[in-house]
């Protein structure tokens, strides 16, 4: 039989072809638009926002050319592990939306760059923490214990996500895999929520105790907290925290899958925000100049601890010098008898200033 004119050109899909055909046989299965449509749409945030990461790194490039080693170092691992992360999501859509788009079951498989995805996210985070523990050990002594709890809850985080990767591997059913790894889950997202919290509530106390908000009089209250959400990294934590509560409430969904997304996105604008606000030299260095001859050991120290912390953009709790007491001495000449040439001797005290 011919066909018309019209229907030439067409794609003829058979109606037992259709990419819905076949999902009634899942009845546990949970739609499209809370799986992979979720996560398409963190895709594209996650989008979005990498490509401000990436104009705030040609900002941070032409400002700090000669950054410290340990800070360029931190920059490139955060942007390489960004880059494989975002190709890493738009595999994944591309995989499930378009090339299995008529074979509906392998929607229930997983495929090796999701099966990555919680040791990736996991990874990238605990690089970009590292910058923010980095920051709240600078604060002051204070804050070591609570960066050493941290660094054990990084640690543990990045544990149990490899745990959640080597689980995916191995269930390579979704399903059966968000059954398995709920308690994994729900311990990997508690961990990264809680050091994210840690980190944001040691930098907003120590800039809470230095008066920020007071030595700020013409900044309104919405830049202000907009400062101390920036300097603090607290959307991280909020984030996390909202990723959580939608693993135990949607276990079955990808929901907290995307605000996964998102947040490692700001993981590296908040890096960027921060390094490239940082009050330095053109060339990214801080230079103290100082006469050893009329500073003490401890004014050095208290300086190039104050230059960690700016080169870092930590805040830290200024150390008041001890009170200095001097005593001054002045000269006094005298006379006495006559010395064995026949001479007045002479005795000179010369003045001097003591410090106690």
């Amino acid at each position: 039989m011919g066909t018309s004119g019209g229907e030439r050109g067409r794609l003829h899909i058979p109606r037992s072809s259709s990419p819905f055909q076949g999902m009634s046989a899942f009845p546990s299965t949970p739609t499209l638009d809370d799986t992979y449509g979720a996560l398409l749409i963190g895709t594209f945030l996650g989008l979005m926002l990498y490509g401000a990461s990436l104009h705030q790194l040609v900002r941070y490039v032409r400002l700090f050319r000669s950054d410290v080693p340990s800070i360029r170092l931190l920059v490139t691992s955060v942007m390489v592990l960004e880059t494989i992360h975002v190709v890493f999501t738009m595999h994944v859509c591309y995989y499930y939306l378009v090339r299995s788009y008529l074979k509906p079951q392998v929607l229930l498989e997983a495929i090796w760059t999701l099966q990555l995805f919680p040791a990736l996210m996991a990874l990238t985070a605990c690089v970009s923490k590292a910058f923010l523990a980095r920051r709240a050990f600078l604060t002051g002594p204070r804050s070591k214990w609570a960066v050493i709890v941290v660094v054990v809850l990084l640690v543990a985080e990045l544990a149990l996500a490899i745990l959640l990767s080597a689980k995916g591997f191995i269930l390579k059913n979704l399903m059966e895999f968000a059954k398995s790894t709920v308690s994994i889950l729900t311990a990997c997202e508690a961990t990264s929520a809680a050091a994210d919290a840690l980190l944001a509530g040691t930098i907003i106390a120590t800039l809470w105790n230095q008066d920020y908000h007071k030595r700020q009089p013409s900044m309104s209250w919405a830049k202000l907290m907009t400062t101390y959400m920036i300097k603090s990294g607290l959307p991280t934590a909020i984030l996390n925290l909202i990723a959580l509560v939608l693993a135990q409430t949607h276990r079955k969904a990808f929901i907290y899958a995307a605000i996964n997304i998102v947040t490692m996105r700001v993981y590296a604008n908040m890096l960027f925000a921060v390094l490239n606000s940082r009050k330095l030299m053109a060339n990214g260095r801080m230079e103290v100049f100082a006469n050893s001859e009329s500073v003490s050991l401890n004014a050095i120290a208290q300086a190039n601890r104050v230059a960690q912390a700016e080169m870092w953009n930590a805040p830290y709790r200024p150390q008041t010098s001890p009170a200095t007491i001097k005593v001054n001495v002045t000269a006094e000449r005298e006379q006495d008898g006559l010395d064995h040439t026949g001479s007045m001797r002479t005795y000179d005290k010369k003045s001097m200033s003591l410090e106690v």
